[in-house]
């Protein structure tokens, strides 16, 4: 492009003391006009010092300052969005700090007219917790789940990427109505479905870079996991069967049926069918990770396996 579009970038934040100065301090960094850049952080029903830090960078930002009252992230971006000024309407979230160039290298994956929306990839600063950098090299291993994940240096056309690093035109995201409001997480999957279906293209450039913090602790894993499961199980209800993650649980109720029916012949064959596939699967990780990030992988595969189907069942059953 020969300039710089007006950008309009979309942060909802509910309870962000401890990552939103960090996120706030690096869009102040953003090689980027001034007067081509809006910022609008939503301060979606904080009950902690997130108002107080918006507070401190509305000048230097030139922010634009929302207040709502725990609406959650999808409808939060919505409202932010009807007013935005930009011609472009980019997301990213308050637990993530921006590289000084993301701007530009998501506006590089506008490659073709067709083209409605561009995401980047995410990593991990070097001095975040141990737990974070786990959790971020399991999702990025696992590219079945999550496809903006997977290496590469170029500019590709994708069919998803996350809502954390996006940009989208905004006359095609107001076209489709933004996003879910009834949905989060899985908000992002929703959307691009839509614009695809419509017959827009998706593109992901590796080079437009977002740190983004991820749990701490394997209970905080388990619980944005189930979230997960919730949300792909509510995709399903909308939109039927549309990525192959969905098919996940009828296969594994397949092989339990499989594996009920083994029982009952011969419960020793049973048992070792069992016993190869948790060694299998192990296996696998480690020749794929080493052996202590395969053990890790490993761990943190069963934990989502558990909480990813509990939490698609939730949904399936009517519960939360």
């Amino acid at each position: 492009m020969n300039r710089q579009p007006v950008i309009s970038i979309i942060i909802p934040a509910h309870n962000e003391e401890a990552t939103l100065e960090e996120c706030l301090a690096s869009l102040k960094q953003l090689n980027y006009l001034d007067e081509n850049l809006e910022i609008i952080v939503i301060n979606d029903g904080s009950t902690d010092a997130t108002g107080d830090i918006i507070s401190r960078y509305e000048q230097p930002l030139y922010l634009v300052r929302l207040q709502t009252t725990g609406v959650g992230p999808s409808q939060a971006r919505n409202m932010a969005m009807r007013g935005a000024k930009g011609e472009y309407v980019a997301f990213t979230d308050a637990d993530c700090v921006v590289d000084r160039e993301w701007l530009n290298e998501l506006l590089r994956g506008f490659v073709e007219e067709e083209v409605a929306g561009v995401g980047g990839s995410q990593a991990v600063a070097p001095g975040w917790a141990p737990f974070e950098k786990k959790v971020h090299r399991f999702l990025a291993s696992m590219h079945f789940v999550s496809e903006y994940m997977k290496r590469g240096d170029k500019v590709r056309l994708v069919s998803d990427f996350a809502s954390c690093n996006a940009i989208y035109r905004k006359k095609a995201f107001e076209e489709v109505n933004g996003f879910d409001e009834g949905l989060w997480p899985g908000e992002d999957v929703d959307i691009n479905y839509r614009l695809t279906r419509r017959g827009y293209k998706l593109a992901y450039n590796p080079e437009a870079v977002v740190q983004h913090h991820r749990p701490t602790t394997a209970k905080d894993f388990y619980r944005m996991m189930k979230r997960y499961g919730w949300s792909q199980a509510y995709l399903v209800r909308k939109h039927g069967f549309f990525r192959r993650l969905h098919y996940v649980p009828l296969i594994e109720l397949l092989a339990l049926a499989a594996w009920i029916v083994a029982i009952v012949f011969n419960l020793y064959s049973a048992i070792g069918i069992a016993v190869a596939v948790i060694v299998g699967t192990l296996l696998a990780f480690v020749l794929r990770g080493g052996v202590k990030g395969g053990a890790d992988n490993f761990g943190l595969f069963v934990i989502t396996l558990l909480a990813w189907n509990l939490g698609f069942l939730s949904y399936m059953v009517g519960k939360r």
